[in-house]
């Protein structure tokens, strides 16, 4: 029998990691599934991880990628400043013996694509990987411009893919653990990939990514879909702005700039809000990595041999009213744009069709419903369809509508929220300054995990805590309602998905730059019109 205190090594194809053991649990940090894209690497498709003879110190998570601190680090903790070296992933496997390898959870972590890692405190693996008896791995990828800026147009051959390397960062780190996650207790052949935000977008990306084909057999897409890309024009015009920020005429100029000068370039770019904010940085349809947008792949049977389950929050926009307080006043007219981008003239409709759902909602509420339905959960809706047309027993959906009582109950059930209810990691820092203190968190905690872990096991996410969850077909809609007592409703808030029909919501239309609104639209919507109730 192992005692706690007992170091752990496994021998990888690299070389021999030495880990510990938490609480049952096997744990190994830190450890690299490629060489470090830095110097005459950075701006290149990753190299294989060299390899070693003497036992690694696998006992320390690596290093994030670089990014700044956000305002709400007082959540997530605070991982700036990061280092280029960040390539590493971090396992946690079941000591005790099996009979057969064990399934694998391979988490992709959100942020934005600039920031984030796998080793936030929130997705701490000791509670999931002990409670379904299953290997659990996160990993980290490049963010911001040293992952996704697409200098295609400005560099030579090496750089044609420059603009998805962080998508292909987390290839690399899928092929390592195929193969080696068998001597970590892992069936490499039952892998699932689940994510949130920018690891939900990755995830529906990587469904239609040739390279990532084979690499995984279920995926649990979480408040991220095939919408939120980006094509060559933008992401080309980003790049060229972003050299001009940081005052070199050359890629190689840049890929000889220090770490600190190109962070400074990416946050000045940031801050100009020029792109949309968030739309800046992240995947784009470059016709080699990404063929084509993502949704068009997947409804082609591109996926059709993975297994899905995808959901939202029912609140996804009121996080950001965290960062701008000011969304929590804005009028629906502040989408007046961005609704013509969408349905052409029915923004009225849409409105109208919110107005009549949510009676008696404050104006900055219907606001935020509107942008986060388009931008989270109408996509999340489109995605199991599109899967559904092929995998019609076994494609899911849920809606995650749990109330946080935090900030006077405003925050409704916001983005991100959910993810430590995943995890079971309820008591990590910052948690209860997000979902407070209820006692009703427990309960939910444990049945949605338990949903996670047998969709993982066996496709099926169903198990004893819950009522029968049927598959997400377009004649039904059956939803997984996450609550203090979860139901299964079909077809939740009809009347505002019927609003937006006919809208493909596959990256086209709605851009993504045309999905958000500009700070100048919020604040004229509060400058009241008598003229106008849209």
């Amino acid at each position: 029998m192992l005692d706690e205190s007992e170091d752990v090594l496994v021998e990888t194809l690299q070389g021999p990691v030495r880990g510990e053991i938490l609480s049952g649990i096997r744990v190994f940090r830190g450890i690299p599934y490629a060489a470090p894209p830095t110097g005459d690497r950075r701006f290149l498709p990753l190299e294989p991880a060299e390899s070693w003879t003497e036992p690694r110190d696998a006992t320390r998570f690596g290093s994030a990628a670089p990014q700044f601190p956000d305002p709400l680090d007082d959540l997530w903790g605070r991982l700036a400043p990061g280092d280029e070296d960040c390539t590493s992933l971090n396992i946690w496997a079941p000591a005790r013996p099996a009979d057969r390898p064990r399934p694998v959870m391979v988490w992709i972590h959100g942020g934005a694509f600039v920031i984030g890692s796998g080793k936030w405190p929130w997705y701490e693996g000791c509670n999931l990987a002990q409670r379904g008896d299953v290997v659990l791995v996160t990993i980290n990828y490049r963010l911001g411009a040293l992952g996704f800026l697409d200098l295609s147009e400005l560099g030579d051959d090496r750089h044609r893919t420059c603009g998805n390397h962080g998508l292909l960062d987390q290839v690399c780190a899928l092929r390592w653990i195929r193969d080696n996650i068998e001597r970590f207790g892992g069936d490499p052949k039952n892998v699932t990939l689940f994510g949130e935000s920018a690891g939900g977008i990755s995830i529906a990306c990587l469904l239609a990514m040739p390279e990532a084909r084979g690499l995984f057999q279920r995926v649990i897409v979480m408040s991220g879909g095939a919408n939120l890309i980006r094509f060559p024009k933008l992401s080309r015009e980003v790049a060229r702005t972003y050299l001009k920020i940081a005052g070199v005429e050359s890629v190689a100029e840049c890929s000889r700039l220090p770490t600190k000068v190109l962070m400074k370039a990416q946050k000045r770019l940031l801050d100009r809000n020029e792109y949309g904010g968030d739309a800046v940085f992240g995947p784009v349809v470059d016709g080699r990595v990404l063929p084509e947008p993502p949704l068009h792949a997947i409804r082609s049977g591109c996926a059709s041999e993975v297994g899905l389950m995808t959901g939202t929050t029912l609140d996804e926009a009121r996080l950001w009213s965290l960062y701008v307080p000011i969304l929590r006043w804005a009028h629906p007219r502040a989408l007046g744009r961005v609704l013509r981008h969408a349905v052409g003239d029915r923004g009225r409709e849409v409105v109208s069709a919110y107005r009549r759902s949510r009676l008696g909602d404050r104006p900055g509420n219907l606001s935020m419903a509107i942008n986060g339905d388009l931008l989270f959960r109408m996509p999340a809706i489109r995605l199991a369809e599109a899967q559904s047309e092929h995998r019609p027993h076994d494609t899911r959906m849920y809606l995650f509508t749990w109330s946080t009582p935090v900030s006077r109950g405003r925050l409704g059930s916001p983005h991100a929220v959910d993810v430590p209810f995943v995890f079971g990691n309820l008591d990590q820092e910052g948690v209860e300054r997000f979902t407070g203190k209820g006692a009703d968190r427990r309960e939910l905690s444990m049945r949605i995990q338990d949903a996670w872990l047998a969709f993982a096991r066996t496709g099926d996410p169903s198990h004893s805590g819950l009522p029968h969850w049927p598959p997400y077909r377009r004649d039904s809609r059956a939803t997984m309602i996450f609550d203090s007592s979860p139901t299964v409703v079909n077809d939740p808030r009809p009347e505002e998905r019927k609003a937006w029909d006919g809208v493909p919501f596959d990256g086209v239309v709605p851009a993504i730059e045309q999905s958000l609104p500009t700070t100048g639209e919020i604040l004229r919507s509060l400058v009241p019109n008598p003229f106008s109730r849209a």
